[in-house]
Formats: structure tokens, sequence, C-alpha cells
């Protein structure tokens, strides 16, 4: 543990306080070479982040002074199988993909079609939030940093794990998501208005987002590798499984095939990527917006404007708890925070099974990306270790402490679960009302149905709707209380279905995850759903 007084905030730094402070252009940055002491073992900081993590496989990829400083790959690309990872594997980026939708708007926005501060409705008229002045004055720019005031993670079920959502889906929804705090008055990540902004993108161009994203952006950079979205990747390419473990398990378990996110995600996090090219999407920004080739592809006003801090943001805690930051922002589609006195520029990804992390320190000309096989913290940990040393802070070990922490969460989250599903509480209640009176058609207008239905075993069985994974047996909790567990336990998503009775009906049900553990993705406290009645 260090001191807060030992960070040394520069004038780059600064950038992440002030909504109007602007990252300086790359030619102002000073060579890593000449900054930092020598580089890390990448390879034995990739072995003991994999271990620390008990990941599957993992890729990572380093550059400085815009020389590939490392390329590596180790472990699984499958459990179950001998096929290893390899370098040239392609990895689901999940949200790093954001900010490719925030370049996609730049150059619109510089082509003279598309206003940041414009209302959306300005390019979608139907777009409608829960309250009326808000739905009139929800920019472009609100729908990129994580501001709307809309829960954290708000409707993420209907393209989560599974969802089935189209855009117009995810548009008629957000009409019904009520909000948890004032419009723009504080930072809840979101997912669903980043799919907005890419109908925004195929709206404009003409184009859908996949194809724009690919022809402007991902050619002319120089990621010819990169898929869009998963349908795009060609036969045959070296592509990663995901994985995922039951909390506590030992064994991994591949996520089941049928979790792939569809197109309706593909501008909030559909990217695929093999670790090299991330790296010339590092130098791109590097480089100020011009690709390796001389193309100009934002201007250097935009190439600013979408790193230039807007919403508050906490540290991350293990960052802040090592005193290594202490201010953060999000821009458009990038987290911009201190680090050890420097300024980092970066993004965290999650999809099922996979996680990834990309990382740029503009001082040193350093880029640093790493994404693992399972749904665990491997990748932030990895970079934040090597951009330590890099920054010449080598005696932080988030590997270890990181790693250490992950290990007592999981084995407290394994007993919570364990103790959670083998019965009910000592003093729990029967239901008050017979099993069959549970059953039934419910609905959420933002989600749509789920279903309550009676199995010939006497059991209640619960179906969500939109996915195919959500569907499971109901076990008798206490009271009006119930427990959905998946039969999927790696998804660490199971979930209290609670049932309100009135008069000796059910008028409403509402769910909450069972788990810490469980990803905030799996918004079920956001449902509200209610009995439908058949007409007569």
């Amino acid at each position: 543990m260090k001191s807060i007084t030992r960070i040394a905030i520069t004038a780059s730094t600064l950038a992440v306080t002030s909504a109007c402070a602007t990252v300086q252009p790359a030619e102002t940055t000073t060579s890593a070479a000449e900054l930092a002491p020598a580089q890390p073992n990448y390879a034995e900081a990739l072995q003991r982040t994999m271990a620390a993590y008990d990941s599957t496989g993992m890729v990572a990829a380093v550059q400085i002074d815009g020389e590939l400083a490392y390329l590596g790959a180790a472990g699984l690309a499958e459990e179950g199988t001998n096929r290893p990872v390899t370098e040239d594997m392609l990895f689901p980026i999940a949200s790093i993909s954001k900010a490719f939708t925030t370049t996609a708007l730049a150059i619109l926005v510089d082509r003279g079609e598309v206003d940041w501060d414009e209302p959306i409705r300005t390019y979608i008229p139907e777009f409608t939030m829960w309250d009326p002045w808000v739905s009139e004055n929800f920019t472009v720019r609100d729908a990129l940093t994580h501001r709307s005031g809309l829960p954290l993670g708000a409707g993420d079920l209907l393209i989560w794990p599974d969802g089935n959502a189209e855009p117009d889906d995810v548009i008629a929804a957000l009409a019904h998501l009520r909000p948890s705090d004032g419009f723009r008055s504080q930072y809840n990540y979101d997912n669903l208005l980043y799919i907005v902004a890419g109908e925004i993108v195929a709206r404009v161009s003409g184009q859908s987002w996949t194809d724009f994203v690919t022809q402007e952006i991902l050619l002319p950079v120089g990621m010819e590798q990169c898929a869009a979205d998963k349908p795009l990747i060609p036969e045959g390419a070296p592509v990663v499984t995901g994985h995922e473990r039951a909390a506590g398990a030992e064994d991994g378990v591949p996520t089941d095939p049928r979790i792939d996110f569809s197109t309706t995600w593909a501008a909030a996090g559909g990217l695929w990527c093999p670790a090299g090219e991330m790296m010339e999407w590092g130098q791109f920004w590097l480089d100020d917006g011009v690709t390796a080739s001389g193309q100009r592809l934002i201007s250097q006003e935009q190439a600013r404007e979408l790193w230039r801090g807007i919403t508050p943001q906490n540290p991350r805690g293990g960052l802040r708890a090592a005193g290594s930051s202490n201010l953060a922002m999000y821009a458009l589609g990038w987290s911009i925070h201190d680090f050890e006195g420097t300024l980092a520029i970066g993004h965290g990804g999650g999809a099922p099974g996979v996680v990834s992390n990309f990382l740029i320190l503009p001082e040193y000309d350093a880029v640093i990306f790493s994404a693992s096989n399972d749904y665990r913290g491997a990748a932030s940990t990895f970079n934040y270790h090597v951009a330590s040393a890099l920054v010449g802070a080598p005696e932080n070990d988030f590997i270890g402490e990181w790693g250490a922490a992950f290990a007592a969460a999981e084995e407290r989250g394994a007993a919570f679960i364990a103790e959670t599903g083998s019965s009910s509480p000592d003093n729990a209640s029967e239901p008050s009302l017979p099993l069959p009176a549970y059953v039934g058609t419910y609905q959420d207008p933002w989600y749509g149905t789920v279903t309550i239905s009676l199995t010939e075993e006497g059991t209640l069985y619960i179906d969500m709707g939109r996915s195919e994974v959500l569907d499971g047996a109901l076990t008798h909790y206490d009271g009006d209380r119930f427990a959905a567990f998946w039969p999927d336990s790696s998804l660490k998503a199971d979930a209290f279905v609670d049932f309100t009775v009135e008069d000796g009906a059910v008028t409403q049900v509402t769910m909450e995850a069972i788990s810490d553990l469980t990803d905030f993705s799996y918004d079920f406290h956001d449902l509200r759903l209610e009995p439908v009645v058949e007409a007569e």
C-alpha cells in the first residue's frame, strides 16, 4: 500500500478532472524508452495471471514506441480439447467495441451528417425515454456517456445472455425502463443506448453498423482479420471458445454454444479481433486518428472530442486501494483515468465466457491488450500489472493481490450459493396459495413475457421467454418467494422469484439475483411482471 500523496498528477492527467479537458495529441508524448525502466517479463506475467485466475487460456500483446514488444498466447482455446490458444486467434473484445461505434459517429460528424449535441429524435424519431422532457432533449452525446439516469445495465436481459431483441425492440423498451437517477446526474453503465447509437450510424449512413465499421474503420486501420460481428468471421478462422465455471467448481464448463450475441449487440460489444491487430487500433489513436498508411479517418478535432472526459466515474477499486488512481471520467466510448501519475485511456469488455481489456498510456507511447476465455478478471489484472512496470512502479503486484482477492470472493460466493440452494430458512413459511395459483403468463412492458407452468411432477417451472438458457424449475424458498436455479450453474445467475399476493391472487412478480457474483447484465431486479389477463 502506498500513500496517495505519492501520486504525481501531471498536466495531462488533470484532463480527467474536467469535462472540458482535452487529451493532448500524440506528438507531445515522450518515448517509453526515455521514461520507463526495463520492460517486465511479459510471458512470465501472463503465466502468473493465468495461474492466479485458473484461466483456461489467454492472449496478450504490448506495443511500445510503435514496435511490438510482446505477442503471446497460453493455455487452451477450449476445455476438454488439446486445441491451444494461438497468437492469431480471434477473441471477442466485447465492450471495447464501443469505441468503434463512437469513431463511426465521429466520421459522420466530420461529414456534417451527425451532431453530438443533436437530439436522438432527429435521427430516430420514435426514440422515447421514460420522461417526456428527457425524450425530447436526449442527445447523441448522452447515449454514449452512461449518464441517462437509467440503472446499471438496465434492459440488458433483452440481449443477455442470449436474448433475441432486435434494434426496434430495444428502442421500444427504453420508454418503459424506469430511471433510478436524474438525467445527466451520474454514471451508470449501459449497453442499450450504444445499440441505439449503432442504429443512428445505420440510418444516417444507409449501411449496417457492421458494414460501416468494416469499410470505414477496420480495413483502413489495418485490422483485416477483425470481424465486426461473429457471423462475419470467415470459415476456418481460429476462434476461441468462451468458458464459465460454477462458483467453486474445479473443472471448466464451456459456455453453452447457444449463448451468442445477435447482430443487435454489435454496436455495444460485437467485435472479434486477434491481439496483434489491437495494436494497430492503439497506434491509430496514438497517431491522432491517422492510419499507418497516412490516411486520416477522423479530424484532429474529433480525435480530441472522443477522449474528452464527460461523466465522472469512481476509479477502479483495486487501483484506488493501491494509491494508483484517484480520478476517472468516461468520454465517448473510452474510460480516462490517472494511473501512477500518468494518463491512462482504455476500456474493458466482457461477453459470456470471455473478458478483455485494452489500455493506452499516451505519455509512454504504449498500448496493452489482453483477453481470457474465462469470465474472470485476468485481462485487466495482466494489463495493469504490466502498466505498473512500464511507468516505473514495479512494486505493484496486481497479479498477486487481485488474484488472491478474486479467489476469496469466489470462495465466499460458492459458500453462499451452496447454503442458499441447500434448503429454505429454518423459519420458512409455506406458500400462501396452492402452487397452481402461481401458474400463468406474466408480462413486463420492456422485457416481454415470462411463463410460469406446473410440471408433471407438481413443481413450478419458469420460462423467461426471450432466453433459452434462463428456463428452469422453481424451488420453494420462503412464503411466496421461490428460487430459480438455472440448469447451467456456471452462469452464476440464479435468482429469487417473488410473487406478490393480494386477495388470494398473484398481482405481480419480481426477481433479484441471489449472489453478488451475478453479472450486472442479469437485471432481474428491473422486472415488474404482471399477470396477463386473457380476453373473454
